[in-house]
């Protein structure tokens, strides 16, 4: 049977009226100290971990956001990369580090599947965290070799419909974003087709135009210049909305799988026992910093969308995409534990 996905009653881009009601109801009632700024924080370094390797996806934009805090507190955000383990070192680093404000964690979706994955981590991978603020997302591509007879996702279901398992896809690794979005698309059409698992986009994409596999996910920036030069194939976009840049482009939801979306996120969290003050302190910074001119600019190339929610409307995203990636895996049957 299909597997239907609803989507989030509130959407982080477009704050929910109702949930900015609550909130600033919830802030006028608060004590007065809670309201406070954290006097003088931060007075020192603040360390900014990233979970994986430098030169990922999210490499460029942490280091804009390090470089924004530090304008705008005063103080240096160093940027540290702990990979390993599918983002669980570095992870744990700052889950068990002191809840002061002096480590934040790069936050991506990794963290919303990673339940799925570990049972045994000696830390909660969602509850140990205070969610300060998601300050972006990205509108990732679905793309295909061009020797494959179809031009959109329409044609895409059909094809896969009439040459069941036959169709190759190639992600990023097993149980990523990328995977699990295809399985999604797959498991809600009721098609069939055969994972082929890569140490990484990079990989992915050059087995693309190699003609390796049929179909990757990939990002904009990565991609773009390989479609122009006729090596890849646009099919549709996986965010909700239309990319900007790709007005004529429509979203794989808009073409046959309604609620569908795979829009990779970033922000930022810190230890759960964190002050609320230190919380509110980092959360207005890192919406200036969502708000300038100059980080948009130079994020529009692969398709970002600058967001700068407030830590409720965080938490909760991460909490319905969790929820949204369990059911997929209980209905499809999927064996993810590690």
């Amino acid at each position: 049977m299909p597997i239907h996905f609803e989507r989030p009653a509130v959407s982080i881009s477009i704050p929910n009226f109702m949930l900015a009601c609550a909130v600033a109801t919830a802030v006028l009632s608060a004590p007065a100290a809670a309201q406070r700024p954290a006097d003088g924080y931060p007075t020192r370094a603040v360390t900014v971990i990233v979970p994986f390797a430098a030169g990922a996806v999210t490499d460029l934009e942490t280091r804009l956001y390090a470089q924004k805090l530090t304008e705008l507190t005063s103080r240096t955000f160093v940027v540290d990369y702990k990979p390993g383990a599918g983002s669980m070192i570095g992870t744990a680093a700052v889950a068990r580090a002191a809840p002061d404000g002096y480590t934040l964690l790069v936050a991506t979706p990794s963290l919303s599947i990673a339940p799925l994955l570990h049972k045994n981590l000696g830390f909660d991978p969602i509850n140990d965290f205070t969610f300060v603020s998601m300050v972006s997302k990205r509108a990732p591509l679905l793309l295909a070799t061009p020797s494959l007879p179809v031009k959109n996702v329409v044609e895409y279901i059909s094809y896969a419909r009439a040459n069941p398992g036959k169709l190759n896809i190639g992600t990023s690794g097993s149980t990523g974003g990328a995977h699990l979005s295809m399985e999604w698309l797959h498991h809600s059409t009721n098609t069939k087709a055969t994972f082929i698992h890569y140490k990484g986009g990079a990989h992915s994409f050059t087995a693309l135009m190699a003609g390796e596999v049929h179909v990757a996910v990939g990002s904009l920036i990565a991609m773009m210049g390989n479609v122009r030069a006729g090596k890849a194939k646009i099919l549709g976009v996986t965010s909700a909305e239309r990319v900007k840049i790709l007005p004529d482009i429509p979203t794989v939801a808009e073409q046959g799988v309604p609620g569908f979306e795979y829009a990779p996120w970033l922000g930022f969290a810190v230890p759960r026992a964190t002050p609320a003050a230190i919380v509110a302190r980092l959360n207005a910074e890192l919406v200036k910093g969502a708000r300038t001119p100059e980080l948009a600019e130079r994020l529009a190339d692969d398709a970002t969308l600058m967001i700068g929610s407030t830590p409720e409307q965080f938490t909760l995203a991460v909490s319905t995409e969790a929820a949204r990636w369990r059911k997929l895996v209980l209905e499809a049957g999927m064996k993810l534990e590690q």
